[in-house]
């Protein structure tokens, strides 16, 4: 049988598009954009409330987050439903797309009203629902424990709280899918769990449906700050006081390793931030971290973060134990790990006992709980090496005032640590004590500074008297007292950057110090007595 082929005009590529957009555009199912909304018929205790971008947000007396956006009339629902529809089905993915063409395609769409272009732009640039959320400097954390469950946030000034959001099912596995997909990866049922880094730093968990967990996709993020934490930052903040901040300085300029301990979200990494920045300015730091949270102001600090498998095989990891290994190949000066959960924390150990300096973080509800920790499976950090740990700093949340909603982040003590080998016995020299009724930290008295392991190395290494380290230690503190009104003054002094130059001033020219061509100590000025209260 002969075929019979009937030729036609062959269409240009633009009608082609034309006619496929058409019948596309019969198919498509609407988008709907999520407005978030409260019930104000019943009575609300408001603590605070403050406005983040176009939406508004309040904390109320019983715990609750809740978020208001700009609300719309019926017709601009409609309008912001087609053009929504038409973002996301007529044109390419927008993740990427600058903030310059995204306003240049609003135009293009007609929609010129503020309220409907912020509401677009976080949908599709943006977090959407949780847009807002993302956007607060004061949230910490996010959590999305299953469909059907309000969203729970780590407030700064109000600790846990409880959000107005809730998600369906599909809708947050969409919104999973979404959010995995801003880091450059695709989660599926094979692979349905993740720990990721989103764009703007923040670190991403994630679980896919039901096959790992039985009521669904669930996602944490925990955000990081748009600014380091700096000592000044600490100080201001009463996380620390000059005085605790002045005797860490000593400890880590003298390269006497470092602990910092406590629960989830008492600041430990914050602190370890502030502490690195008080490194002095020619040494070679080496940082480790499973995501990439420090940022330090030296020329040669560098930075190593692990990776994760790259085939389906769990083929190509980069563990936190290869790294440490690797970096004690590179000369440094100080090697600081973001948190030892593992064997890297024996080898960061034994590096400390060749002379390195060096700072890490440890999950763990007291100093002596610790130490039993790090010297246990898996850590197992051989006892020896513990005779190389000097400071530990013990860091928790603490409600002030005794109200029921604002929380804050205390260094609750510090403490000099002394391991006998011969009786298998650590003992803890307790420097600072903290004072729930006041609200600051008490030091101990001189006699107990200059006793400690820490400071009799510090003098036989340095060739000073106990006149000496109470007359540098005192100068310390001075220095760092100035600092904190500085920044109060200049909030430049805050900055992580500005304040690390200041530092590495001092180590070079204290007490003859001039910060912005004025002297910083006052000539002939008599050093105040060791730790004095604030």
């Amino acid at each position: 049988m002969k075929k019979i082929f009937k030729w036609r005009r062959s269409s240009s590529p633009h009608e082609q598009q034309g006619r496929a957009s058409r019948r596309d555009e019969k198919k498509l199912p609407e988008i709907s954009i999520r407005v978030n909304a409260i019930d104000w018929s019943s009575s609300i205790e408001i603590l605070d409330s403050y406005a983040v971008d176009q939406s508004k947000i309040y904390i109320t007396a019983d715990g609750r987050y809740l978020v208001e956006d700009p609300q719309l009339s019926p017709s601009d629902g409609e309008k912001l439903k087609a053009a929504a529809t038409k973002i996301v089905y007529m044109l390419p993915a927008m993740p990427s797309m600058e903030e310059e063409e995204f306003l240049k395609l609003l135009e293009e769409l007609g929609i010129s009203d503020e309220k409907l272009a912020y509401l677009l732009e976080r949908e599709v640039r943006g977090y959407g629902v949780l847009d807002p959320i993302m956007k607060d400097p004061h949230v910490e954390d996010i959590q999305v424990p299953s469909p059907g469950v309000p969203a729970k946030v780590v407030h700064t000034d109000f600790g846990v709280l409880v959000t107005n959001i809730v998600f369906m099912e599909e809708e947050l596995d969409n919104y999973v899918e979404k959010l995995v997909h801003k880091c450059g990866k695709a989660v599926s049922l094979y692979n349905p769990f993740m720990s990721l880094r989103l764009p703007e730093g923040h670190r991403l968990t994630v679980t896919y449906r039901r096959e790992v967990s039985c009521r669904g996709s669930s996602l944490t993020i925990r955000k990081f700050p748009e600014k380091p934490w700096s000592i000044t930052r600490l100080m201001l903040k009463g996380t620390i006081s000059p005085s605790m901040a002045a005797w860490l300085m000593l400890l880590i300029e003298f390269k006497k390793a470092l602990l910092v301990v406590g629960g989830v979200g008492t600041g430990k990494t914050s602190l370890i931030n502030a502490l690195c920045n008080l490194i002095p300015e020619r040494c070679t730091i080496v940082t480790i971290e499973d995501t990439a949270e420090l940022r330090l102001a030296h020329s040669t600090w560098i930075p190593l973060v692990t990776r994760e498998p790259v085939t389906l095989d769990q083929r190509g990891e980069i563990t936190m134990f290869k790294l440490v290994k690797h970096a004690l190949r590179m000369s440094p000066d100080y090697i600081v790990v973001g948190e030892v959960r593992g064997e890297e924390g024996r080898i960061w150990a034994q590096a400390m006992l060749t002379g390195h300096g060096g700072i890490t973080s440890f999950h763990s509800e007291s100093p002596r709980a610790a130490i039993e920790r790090l010297t246990a499976d898996p850590i197992k950090v051989d006892k020896g090496c513990l005779t190389a740990l000097h400071g530990l700093v013990f860091m928790k949340k603490v409600q002030l005032g005794g109200s029921e909603r604002k929380w804050a982040r205390r260094a609750l003590g510090i403490y000099d640590l002394e391991y006998n080998p011969s009786l298998d016995k650590a003992r803890f020299y307790k420097l600072f004590t903290y004072n729930f009724e006041e609200d600051f930290q008490v030091p101990a008295d001189v006699e107990v500074f200059v006793k400690t392991p820490s400071a009799q190395l510090i003098m036989e290494e340095s060739g000073w008297d106990e006149d000496r380290l109470i007359k540098e230690l005192s100068l310390r503190e001075k220095f760092l007292k100035r600092l904190k009104a500085l920044s109060q003054r200049e909030p430049e002094y805050l900055e992580y950057q500005k304040v690390a130059h200041a530092i590495w001033q001092f180590y070079e020219k204290a007490p003859s110090l001039r910060i912005e061509g004025k002297s910083f100590f006052e000539t002939g000025e008599k050093i105040s007595p060791l730790l004095a209260m604030p």
